[in-house]
């Protein structure tokens, strides 16, 4: 039996395709194989202030197209046996508790090492030396993490269903426009007063600055909204340009549709949102402008999360 790489998934969709894409990276590196341990995200035990997450990566079709031998990789992922388990027959606490256990207990007797995330939104190049069998433990929110394969982590997301209805046609005035999109992320992020220290309020000036530079740079810009309060946006931001409020109808399967109809816009300002992170990323448009917050979170600016490319306003 060969390596094994395992990606323990933590938080929403952008943090599991932060995670996802390490681990495809490390197993390439290793020829090993990969699986997924979804044991936290079937886990229900009562927490304060928390959003309760599922597993969101099968909106794609995660086939690294043949990077790993037909042996290894069958295009779907593969799960650990506390994945399934705990999916079949919900207990909240136990399967992770003994989840945790186990991988604590494997570690110690050297049968699989940890590799716990030395400090969020900072690259640690060691990571990537890692061998035989192990467990990524983090969120790895950082390109360099992948982008040695940044092709094959793009071939994995690839959107499973096809655009449909009124994302269709969203997706054809996007094509037909200097499309921009913009995301703005309340949620969690303003009703939870654990999250609203992490992350801040919603600054509208950011929103001000980040389309004054784009429209100084491209000729007739079209934007695009994307958020989970649509009504606060139409409320509160005051763009001068043409705007497409894009609602829950067109959001598609666990926001697929969403997330690639911001990868289809030319342009992009993001929040600080793993989500509208990947929108940005999986934009193909070579020339493309991608803004973002200069602070990510309460992290300091000089963090390891955005791309030396994009612009920090």
């Amino acid at each position: 039996m060969g390596c094994k790489v395992t990606v323990f998934l933590r938080g929403g969709l952008g943090n599991q395709m932060f995670q996802y894409a390490l681990g495809l990276n490390l197993a390439k590196k290793n020829n090993s194989e990969l699986f997924l341990d979804a044991t936290f995200l079937n886990d229900r035990f009562p927490r304060k202030e928390f959003t309760y997450r599922t597993f969101d990566l099968d909106i794609f079709t995660l086939s690294p197209s043949k990077i790993l031998s037909d042996k290894i990789w069958d295009g779907e992922p593969r799960f650990t046996a506390f994945s399934k388990i705990s999916k079949t027959v919900p207990v909240p606490g136990v399967w992770l508790g003994l989840d945790l256990a186990c991988m604590k207990a494997c570690d110690i007797f050297g049968l699989r090492k940890i590799i716990k995330e030395k400090e969020e939104f900072r690259f640690d190049q060691n990571v990537l030396s890692a061998k035989g069998n192990v467990v990524l433990y983090g969120r790895w929110q950082s390109e360099k993490y992948f982008a040695d394969n940044a092709l094959d982590v793009r071939r994995a997301f690839r959107f499973r269903q096809k655009l449909s209805g009124e994302a269709a046609s969203l997706a054809e005035r996007i094509e037909n426009s200097n499309s921009v999109s913009i995301h703005v992320r309340r949620g969690d992020y303003v009703n939870f007063e654990n999250m609203k220290k992490i992350t801040g309020g919603t600054d509208l000036s950011y929103y001000a600055q980040a389309v004054s530079y784009i429209a100084e740079r491209i000729p007739e810009p079209h934007f695009f909204i994307f958020s989970d309060d649509i009504a606060w946006c139409r409320e509160n931001l005051k763009i001068p340009f043409p705007v497409i409020y894009c609602d829950e109808k067109t959001a598609g399967p666990k926001n697929a549709f969403h997330l690639e109809l911001m990868s289809l816009c030319k342009y992009n300002i993001i929040t600080n949102s793993t989500f509208s992170w990947w929108g940005a990323w999986l934009n193909a448009n070579l020339r493309k402008i991608v803004v973002a917050p200069k602070r990510w979170f309460s992290i300091a600016e000089n963090n390891d999360t955005v791309p030396s490319s994009w612009v920090r306003i």
